[in-house]
């Protein structure tokens, strides 16, 4: 049975019985237009004029061919989220432990190199510090030079974890961190061989990333503005076993000021050792202890010349430990000094917790300030030990083209196997970065061309990868670093 519409009933006309011969064109009736169904709008919502499809079923490997547009993702879908790949639209996931682990490259270290107001300091207070918080057994600990609003700049992000700022300042009220404290001493199975030995070498043997005696050396040198001579290296190995034998009997810590004693009063027991006058002795260290000296009563009074302050560690529940040095000087050695001493100490410290498993990310703000001198040379000394110490540093510089092509920052911007090269506005400054990491050519053109929070990232001997970095809003809050220049105090959400 067929139903038919009123207009159709009434134009319907009965079939004819019998045959019928076919009409002409000219006599056939006029076809009758029939105006469509009016659309419901409430339908049309729904879909309900839409064509019904009948699905396809297909595998998994089948499908892959269907899909011709899509692109393999930039990097491993392991690691922490750092921004979105240009070109693809894809999200760019990287973690420097994980990247080790998965064999895509042989050292944890990177560096972050940009114009000021590229975007770097951005991508380590996320990317280096408060995402890696995200996972287990990860620390972070940050060396913050920048000085913002009368405090280091990583002051409001510690405040925000919940975590006190390590404050050292030249005035004697800040936190101090002994040159001679026991972390960066001898092994326990070394310090009874001082007294049977006085001519024992404290440097060597250590199980340590750098020993007291190796630091000491540095120190010194920079106190001096020259290389130690074999014979003041001697008097003051001499001194630092004296200095540590007597305050161990003294049931206390040495300090560099017993160094300095020793310097001056070396005892008759070691130049009957070495077949020399007391007075002999004494000519030899005169030259180190006067630099010592001067350097605790000056350069770094206050800073490394009294026993190690309670709030120096690395324990504290968030998991991040905030050393502000902003108030350091930038003329003069304390800087580089008190940098170097706080790496070797917490490299020391991881050496001794190598077995608990953590991971730690050191974060260090205007790296180019360990480019000089003895103390640079411990640095990069101490950073080499990265893979045995679980230890990644992540540092930040301006511009490579600055850096002398031997100094320790040059050869810790090689060791590094991340590298995000943000916006540099000068055409030697782009090529420096090109030459250093092996980048395709023509890229200087594309470093120069970076806009404010975009960079190139490179992980190995992969090809590099155009990238933005997003960051959430309360992390826009916490990265805002232009108060200063605006007169507006950014804020946090809780």
């Amino acid at each position: 049975m067929i139903l038919r519409s009123p207009a159709a009933r009434a134009n319907h006309t009965p079939p004819q019985v019998g045959w019928q011969p076919p009409q002409p064109p000219s006599q056939r009736p006029e076809p009758q237009f029939t105006p469509p169904p009016r659309r419901r709008r409430w339908l049309d919502r729904w879909g309900w004029y839409e064509p019904r499809v009948d699905p396809m079923h297909t595998t998994t490997r089948q499908a892959e061919a269907l899909n011709l547009a899509l692109s393999s993702p930039p990097t491993s879908y392991r690691g922490l989220i750092v921004g979105t790949d240009l070109l693809s639209g894809q999200l760019v996931t990287h973690d420097p432990f994980v990247s080790y682990e998965d064999k895509l490259i042989s050292s944890p270290n990177a560096a972050v190199i940009g114009d000021v107001g590229k975007g770097k300091s951005s991508l380590l207070k996320t990317w280096a510090c408060t995402r890696q918080l995200l996972l287990d057994n990860r620390r972070v600990v940050v060396l913050d030079k920048k000085l913002q609003a009368g405090a280091g700049e990583y002051t409001a992000l510690a405040k925000f974890l919940g975590a006190p700022s390590i404050r050292f300042t030249v005035d004697g009220r800040g936190s101090r961190l002994n040159l001679l404290d026991p972390v960066i001493a001898l092994g326990d199975d070394q310090a009874g061989n001082l007294d049977a030995d006085a001519d024992a070498d404290p440097g060597g043997g250590l199980a340590r990333p750098t020993g007291q005696m190796m630091l000491l050396r540095a120190v010194l040198a920079e106190a001096l503005g020259r290389p130690v001579s074999e014979r003041e290296g001697k008097a003051l190995r001499l001194a630092l076993v004296s200095a540590t034998r007597d305050a161990h009997n003294r049931t206390r810590v040495p300090v560099i000021s017993d160094i300095v004693h020793h310097l001056l009063h070396p005892s008759d027991d070691q130049a009957r050792v070495l077949n020399r006058r007391v007075r002999e002795l004494q000519d030899w260290g005169l030259d180190p202890a006067f630099a010592l000296e001067r350097m605790i009563e000056e350069d770094l009074a206050g800073l490394v010349d009294a026993e190690t302050s309670r709030d120096v560690h690395l324990d504290h529940p968030s998991g991040f430990t905030h050393f502000d040095i902003s108030a350091l000087p930038l003329d003069g050695p304390a800087l580089r000094v008190v940098m170097t001493l706080i790496n070797t100490w917490q490299a020391n410290m991881l050496a001794r917790r190598s077995g608990e498993g953590q991971q730690t990310v050191n974060v260090i703000e205007e790296g180019w300030h360990v480019a000089e001198g003895s103390v640079g040379a411990i640095f990069r000394r101490n950073t080499k030990l990265s893979r045995g110490l679980g230890l990644a540093t992540i540092a930040g510089f301006h511009h490579v083209s600055d850096l002398p092509l031997d100094s320790p920052a040059r050869s810790l911007l090689q060791e590094a196997e991340t590298v995000f090269v943000y916006g540099q506005g000068s055409q030697d400054d782009a090529e420096a970065c090109v030459e250093l990491y092996n980048l395709p050519a023509g890229t200087e053109e594309t470093i120069m061309a970076l806009e404010q929070g975009t960079c190139l990232l490179k992980v190995g001997s992969r090809d590099p990868i155009l990238l933005r970095h997003e960051r959430s809003q309360r992390e826009i809050a916490l990265t805002d670093t232009d108060d200063a220049l605006t007169g507006i105090s950014s804020r946090v959400a809780a």
